[in-house]
């Protein structure tokens, strides 16, 4: 898949920092993103941990309350037929 960068002063800034190198311009994004990708994720505050904590728990209450013994069987069946005893697909 070709990426095209519509980005000018990007653009100069990788053909600069190739030339200082002596690379081409997909060898100077690949070790940027490369280098980026090493860097940790900034975390996330606590108050966002926690409202995403209190949404999961409410969707899974809602869902328990919605799905019937019935329901559950069914899914257990189901689950039983896709994988092995050691949880692996069949």
């Amino acid at each position: 898949m070709a990426i095209t960068l519509r980005n000018k002063p990007a653009e100069e800034l990788i053909k600069r920092i190739g030339r200082q190198r002596g690379l081409g311009p997909s060898a100077v994004i690949i070790q940027a993103v490369e280098a980026f990708a090493k860097m940790s994720a900034p975390a996330l505050p606590a108050e966002e941990i926690a409202r995403r904590k209190a949404f999961i728990e409410a969707f899974l209450a809602e869902m328990a309350a919605k799905t019937s013994d019935e329901d559950r069987r069914i899914a257990r069946e189901i689950e039983a037929d896709m994988y092995d005893e050691n949880g692996l697909p069949k």
